[in-house]
């Protein structure tokens, strides 16, 4: 029996596929100034937002909704566990401002365009049709120069600007055969019209050259496959990607998987986050980057803002110790069916979450 049947593929289809300044002082979370020649003085293309983000897009907001990254392997988890949701009357699609990093942006761009059936199917018929999949992704074996960027991210040990450019110059380094366009042309299979979905809908990356975090929204004027496609540019793996002027690559490539604080202010948020933010992540295969991951900080900041707060975790297939590749196809049936089933066990308590 297939995934889709499993829990009913026309179902799918039918259906369709830190927070700001608190009163207790100065945030935790901060990101220190670039340091100077990094940027042109007096150039402002309105992308570089410091952590915490200041002021806020959710400020004042009712939802919120938090999308980190994970590769297929949290896109799939995620499209299950939002379709559970959907059919028992829990729409996420009505958050009031959402940001999706890596992964977590090409679900938001899905989500958020209320084009949730159209990843579900295809991701449904990736799990059919591995073979298919692995030939619209960048190969899973490496090349030594992919290697060099990969292993820099793993064994980072902090998120200084300094750290976060040299993994960005060996990004751009990086000879990723699979090429630009053909990552473009997966992006717009899977999400569909470039036109931003939602001016809820905010993307994040990073700038390789400068080290600084960029946080895209409707306002920027770019096509939404180039933002996801920078969001999920993964060091030695696929693109970096033209933000404008910018060089960009993963959004998780930095102290935050998440990007909790874009949401800062909202009256409610959910979370949703492929680890826990412990240090165990990257050898069980849950972390691309070896920097320590400020997840439960975000968390914290959000609640002591005023933020009702819901954290959840993906995490590893039951079963499993580690998973090798977040980007291989063989994950996406398990984790659909995976996320589907949590959606259902967690509908009550992300039904009075969002209700």
């Amino acid at each position: 029996m297939t995934v889709a049947e499993k829990f009913g593929r026309r179902g799918l289809i039918a259906a369709g596929m830190l927070a700001a300044a608190t009163a207790l002082g100065r945030p935790a979370l901060a990101q220190a100034p670039v340091a100077a020649g990094a940027t042109p003085a007096g150039w402002n293309d309105r992308l570089a937002h410091p952590i915490p983000y200041t002021p806020s897009p959710g400020l004042g907001k009712e939802r919120g909704l938090v999308l980190g990254g994970g590769g297929a392997y949290l896109v799939s988890w995620m499209m299950g566990y939002f379709h559970a949701l959907k059919q028992n009357g829990v729409d996420l699609a009505t958050a009031d401002v959402v940001v999706g990093t890596s992964a977590g942006s090409i679900a938001g761009a899905v989500l958020t365009s209320g084009r949730l059936w159209r990843l579900t199917g295809e991701l449904d018929i990736f799990a059919s049709f591995p073979k298919l999949f692995a030939e619209l992704v960048p190969a899973l074996q490496a090349n030594p120069s992919q290697e060099r960027a990969r292993k820099l991210a793993v064994d980072a040990q902090d998120a200084s600007f300094e750290t976060i450019r040299n993994i960005g110059r060996a990004a751009m380094a990086a000879h990723n055969p699979a090429g630009t366009d053909k990552y473009f042309s997966t992006l717009h299979r899977l999400i569909g019209p470039t036109t931003w979905p939602s001016p809820a809908l905010h993307t994040t990356a990073n700038d390789c050259y400068t080290g600084e975090r960029i946080v895209v929204s409707a306002s920027a004027g770019l096509h939404i496959d180039v933002a996801c496609a920078a969001s999920s540019s993964l060091p030695g793996s696929m693109g970096p990607t033209w933000l404008k002027d910018r060089l960009c690559m993963d959004g998780g490539i930095c102290q935050t998987s998440t990007h909790a604080d874009v949401v800062g202010g909202v009256k409610r948020a959910l979370v949703i986050s492929l680890s826990d933010g412990g240090p165990q992540a990257v050898t069980q295969g849950l972390r691309t980057s070896g920097m320590p991951n400020t997840l439960q900080q975000e968390i914290r900041d959000l609640e002591a803002g005023g933020t009702r707060t819901m954290l959840t975790v993906a995490g590893l297939l039951p079963g499993t110790q580690h998973v090798d590749n977040i980007m291989d196809p063989k994950w996406i049936g398990p984790l659909l069916k995976y996320g589907h089933e949590r959606g259902l066990a967690e509908l009550p308590k992300v039904k009075a979450l969002w209700a």
